[in-house]
């Protein structure tokens, strides 16, 4: 187990360089992110169980990176999200090793990935109730459908079915309703298109101040005051994890040979096989 781990962050560390890569080549401005802060302040890497990378940008650095990035990256690899592709409706944005495959717990198959979130200005006013409201909409419809027969859920799938069959139009939707309200001289930043529950409020020189760090051996950007943006993401001042939460939490199995399509593809006809043969 120890070895694969540390195989998954060697990987997404070689991500990590190609992504740094092109921001610096384009003067975006990105930061590591959650449990990759904590590891570059207490190990200088990796924290030993983590088994992914995560980066964060603002707003303006995000767009700026997802107007460029198809072409920039290399050969082997491509970027996710709602904005730039048909196989995997993120809020957030992946950058994929399509050589690889990650089965991660909840079944979902892909190549190791780093995770790239975005932080948007959020008014210091009754706005920011809207967006957040908005925000809560976007994890239903993210979550879908689900399958239980309490009048909650009927009701909550025919809303998905009547209003948000198409997930894209409604991110797009949020997004331009977010990105129009940062137009503002009072706004905090917060993470509305995250994949859980992280509409806090973080001051803005938080995001508006870069240094370097040393993680792995190499030095990459973090936001300046990285340790109150890790005070304010977890609400403590002592980042160090107790022992029974120290575990890989995103995958099942992992394999650095087989490319996930492949991988898919071989699945889908082993489940074929065995269907017909029960039939």
């Amino acid at each position: 187990m120890e070895s694969e781990i540390r195989g998954i962050q060697k990987k997404c560390i070689q991500i990590l360089d190609i992504v740094d890569e092109i921001c610096r080549k384009h003067q975006i401005k990105y930061s590591l992110c959650g449990g990759s802060v904590v590891g570059a302040h207490l190990y200088q890497g990796c924290l030993p169980w983590d088994d992914d990378v995560d980066l964060m940008m603002t707003r303006e650095n995000y767009n700026k990176f997802l107007s460029i990035v198809k072409q920039e990256l290399p050969e082997g690899f491509s970027v996710h999200n709602y904005q730039l592709s048909d196989i995997y409706w993120s809020l957030f944005t992946k950058i994929i090793n399509d050589n690889t495959t990650i089965v991660q717990n909840d079944g979902t198959v892909s190549g190791v990935f780093l995770d790239i979130t975005v932080y948007d200005k959020i008014p210091d006013n009754y706005k920011r109730k809207e967006d957040i409201f908005l925000w809560k909409v976007s994890q239903v419809v993210s979550i879908g459908k689900v399958n239980e027969k309490s009048l909650k859920s009927i009701i909550r799938n025919l809303i998905l079915t009547a209003f948000f069959k198409d997930k894209s139009r409604y991110y797009r939707f949020f997004q331009k309703r977010v990105e129009k309200n940062g137009n503002t001289s009072k706004y905090h930043y917060s993470e509305l298109f995250g994949a859980f529950c992280n509409t806090l409020p973080y001051e803005p020189e938080i995001f508006e101040n870069y240094i370097e760090i040393q993680f792995e051996g190499k030095l990459y950007m973090v936001v300046k005051d990285y340790i109150k943006y890790l005070q304010t993401r977890y609400n403590r001042t002592d980042f160090r994890e107790p022992k029974e939460k120290q575990v890989a939490s995103h995958y099942q199995y992992v394999d650095f040979n087989v490319s996930y399509k492949d991988y898919r593809a071989d699945n889908n006809e082993k489940d074929t096989r065995s269907n017909e043969n029960k039939g």
